[in-house]
């Protein structure tokens, strides 16, 4: 087994400290892998396997599920640099938990297609959100701006957390 160097230990521990939930899309074989920590916050035993994704579409909020699905296609498709979107997430056993995913297409095979997206979730439940100007709470679109500026900025200071160690 590959052990992993001291940076990349780093990383994985400010992404846990930082409380993201890392996850791997296999496109073509519609499997995705979660880290085993976010899995157990969602109330998930830790298996590692790979889980299909109807699995977890299933339990996006219907109100949010179309536009999660198209803003993930659009990206997929290769129209824009990344992919980030707003939605409610059913847990097993404590209801819809508000998430953020961020991702983006890391490989294409040779025809352009993806074919590995990596990406990152963060559950936004505890902190509070307000809706989007004009749009309602329900529709699952919330104003970014506030409380979380940067996300990013929580991972650097996670990972200066985890350094000091």
């Amino acid at each position: 087994m590959v052990q992993p160097t001291r940076d990349i230990r780093r990383w994985l521990q400010a992404l846990e400290d930082a409380r993201f939930g890392v996850w791997d899309l296999d496109p073509r074989q519609e499997t995705v892998r979660y880290s085993e920590a976010w899995k157990a916050r969602l109330g998930f035993s830790g298996v590692p396997a790979a889980d299909s994704t109807s699995f977890w579409r299933c339990r996006v909020h219907p109100d949010d599920i179309d536009a999660m699905l198209a803003s993930l296609r659009r990206h997929l498709d290769g129209h824009g640099d990344f992919y980030a979107m707003h939605f409610r997430l059913r847990s097993n056993g404590s209801g819809y938990r508000t998430v953020l995913s961020r991702g983006r297409v890391v490989e294409r095979d040779g025809r352009g297609l993806a074919a590995r997206m990596v990406g990152t979730m963060i559950d936004l439940s505890s902190r509070p959100l307000r809706p989007a100007p004009g749009v309602p709470a329900a529709a699952g679109s919330f104003d970014t701006s506030l409380p979380i500026e940067r996300i990013d900025d929580l991972l650097d200071i996670a990972l200066r957390e985890s350094s000091a160690r």
